[in-house]
């Protein structure tokens, strides 16, 4: 088997490194940024995962395995066709902003690309076909992709303000795909980045959204600042809290979430942290201590207790 063969094999498994293990499958959009920080962009590029077709994806269907996948390769082939002008690579194909904060499927966002300063990012929502049942809509598209990109410049202004994580970041420019532009970002998207400035749109395209440290809406809730600190504390052991006043920078409410229709309010369904059996988020309990893993209840907690326990203490550790 050539090099190409054997990291299609492997495409999607986690890398193991001594004491720490990086997923490429990760979906915490807070562990994969820490990763990128500590262990380089390469090695958190999930391009890979898109190598071979959607049978060896199994945590997204069909539709959104080519959705996404038709978005990652046009944007490997502009970074080759214009090499000097940026160079991005994919960290994420779908995310919450932290473990256990999506609760509902607007919650949820899609790809996230990087430059390699780990400063600048490209946010890209693929969904259906807009319908004129109510259930799909460009309004939710718009106001979903704005909300995403606004919510993850909360979280990178949190990481390096809070935790100083990473160099400052310097934007966020987010849009949208859909069948219609047959899962494509437009040219506009992907050129003259630094020099565009707020919203704007392109006739006959989704609308580019384009948020900087300095201009953005804050989105997160406390409970999620929380779980931010305790997945920070549990990945690694450099990073110390500054102490900076930056929670009223990104601190928003519940009223912040956008309006939707029913098709993006549905529940998630959750994994048990020990048997990982599915189920509705009301049948499930929450680690009180580090607010981050699920279980089906007690007596799942106490068998999974003697390997959750390393990283659940080493959360709490930071509220000592």
């Amino acid at each position: 088997m050539d090099m190409d063969g054997f990291a299609s094999a492997f495409a999607g498994l986690p890398y193991f490194s001594p004491g720490m293990m990086i997923n490429r499958s990760e979906t915490c959009a807070t562990r994969k940024l820490t990763q990128c920080t500590d262990f380089g962009v390469s090695m958190n590029d999930i391009s890979s995962k898109f190598a071979r077709g959607p049978a060896n994806a199994p945590d997204m269907s069909p539709a959104d395995f080519m959705a996404r996948k038709s978005v990652v390769d046009q944007v490997a082939d502009w970074c080759e066709a214009n090499a000097g002008k940026g160079e991005w690579a994919p960290i994420l194909y779908q995310f919450e902003i932290v473990k256990s904060a999506a609760k509902r499927e607007r919650d949820w966002g899609h790809l996230v690309f990087t430059d390699m300063t780990v400063s600048r990012f490209l946010l890209v929502m693929t969904f259906p076909e807009a319908c004129n049942c109510g259930n799909y809509s460009h309004h939710d598209y718009d106001a979903i992709t704005k909300y995403h990109a606004d919510r993850f410049m909360s979280l990178l202004t949190y990481l390096n303000g809070e935790w100083e994580w990473g160099n400052k970041p310097r934007l966020v420019r987010a849009t949208y795909v859909t069948p219609r532009e047959r899962f494509k970002v437009s040219k506009e998207f992907l050129e003259d980045i630094d020099a565009a400035a707020g919203d704007h749109r392109v006739a006959g395209r989704p609308p580019i959204f384009q948020v900087t440290a300095d201009k953005f809406i804050p989105t997160l809730l406390p409970s999620e600042l929380e779980k931010i600190d305790n997945t920070v504390a549990r990945g690694a052991t450099s990073k110390k809290r500054t102490g900076n006043a930056v929670r009223d920078k990104v601190l928003g409410s519940k009223e912040d979430r956008p309006e939707v229709s029913k098709a993006f309010k549905q529940t998630n369904m959750r994994q048990c942290g020990y048997c990982e059996e599915p189920k509705e988020l009301k049948n499930l309990s929450l680690c009180s201590r580090c607010k981050l893993t699920y279980y089906c209840g007690k007596e799942c907690q106490r068998m999974a207790w003697p390997s959750h326990k390393f990283s659940c203490k080493k959360a709490s550790e930071i509220k000592a």
